[in-house]
């Protein structure tokens, strides 16, 4: 079965007056129909630049290599009217932030009805019917009185449960989540996850899942790319990954994990910041925050090389076998 997905060396640029800075450098990744992958990494990492690419909502010039292809077909190559077409309908996107990405002069479910009506061709009347039908599977209660309320009037979860709807209003056969669960309390996340699962299960979606949290990617996630300034640095299965991570900063996230099983006074932290993506070093750009760095990894510019058939990581130190 062919990918529903399929992003290959993928370069994303933004320009300064007088320089550019690349954000998403080569980025490579498969998504098969039915699949959930995660991508993972910390802030700054390109996680949610990458996303954006895959929507084109950076610009039209922003994209500076590569192809994404969706359902076969390269979407770098569409018109922007064809784009709209697809964006909403075929692909969708919940974004990090409900509050900032709902219209707050909007009732939410104009804001749930405008894709049906645009995509579906569906009557006002129909729209209002199909929209309350949605909040109603996401777990919104008083499904009618939600309809004419607005972004500010709802609680985080509430929102986000709105975003979910309106990504899942024409169902897509891809749903983007970035970072879905962030700032929510645990009961409600376990709650969002849950109610993604029951969308994916009842509609067959393939999801790309972009999050920090790694408890977010045990539960959701079939395979995961971990992502370091703005490159794929390790990617694999997910009982691989976690049974056998192999990049240091693959091991280092996983490190700093709270074990409940442990008495532990402190959690273990990756010294260092990412760097700046103006100023990225010529070798291995986690050379400078790695314990386990030697000359070579200060010289050399490692290559994304096979561990198995699943398990890919790029790492001089992994090729060397010291790690």
């Amino acid at each position: 079965m062919a990918p529903i997905l399929e992003v290959r060396n993928l370069k994303t640029t933004f320009k300064q007056s007088r320089s550019s800075i690349t954000v998403v450098d080569g980025v490579n990744f498969t998504l098969e129909p039915g699949e959930t992958l995660g991508i993972v990494g910390e802030s700054g990492c390109g996680k949610s630049v990458t996303s954006l690419s895959i929507m084109r909502l950076l610009g039209k010039n922003a994209v500076t290599d590569g192809t994404i292809a969706f359902e076969g077909k390269n979407l770098l190559e569409l018109s922007e009217k064809e784009m709209k077409k697809v964006r909403g309908n075929r692909v969708a996107m919940i974004f990090q932030e409900p509050m900032t990405s709902l219209n707050p002069l909007h009732s939410v479910g104009k804001q749930i009805s405008e894709p049906l009506r645009n995509h579906l061709g569906l009557s006002k009347a129909q729209a209002k019917e199909k929209t309350i039908q949605l909040l109603k599977a996401v777990g919104i209660p008083r499904a009618d009185e939600i309809f004419s309320s607005y972004p500010h009037q709802l609680s985080g979860g509430m929102r986000q449960r709105v975003m979910i709807a309106m990504a899942m209003a024409c169902q897509p056969k891809l749903i983007i989540a970035d970072e879905p669960t962030t700032a929510l309390d645990v009961t409600i996340q376990a709650q969002i996850l849950e109610l993604m699962k029951k969308l994916k299960k009842e509609n067959g979606t393939s999801i790309v899942m972009i999050t920090h949290d790694l408890g977010v990617v045990a539960e959701m996630c079939e395979r995961v790319i971990v992502m370091y300034a703005g490159q794929v640095v390790e990617e694999a299965d997910i009982r691989s990954l976690f049974r056998s991570p192999k990049h240091p900063y693959t091991i280092g996230l996983m490190k700093s994990m709270p074990d409940f099983a442990e008495d532990q006074d402190r959690l273990q932290a990756i010294p260092g910041t990412v760097p700046l993506l103006s100023d990225l070093p010529k070798c291995c750009r986690f050379a400078p925050r790695c314990e386990w760095a030697t000359d070579r990894c200060h010289q050399t510019a490692p290559e994304f090389i096979s561990v198995t058939e699943q398990h890919r990581v790029r790492c001089v130190l992994v090729e060397e076998e010291k790690v």
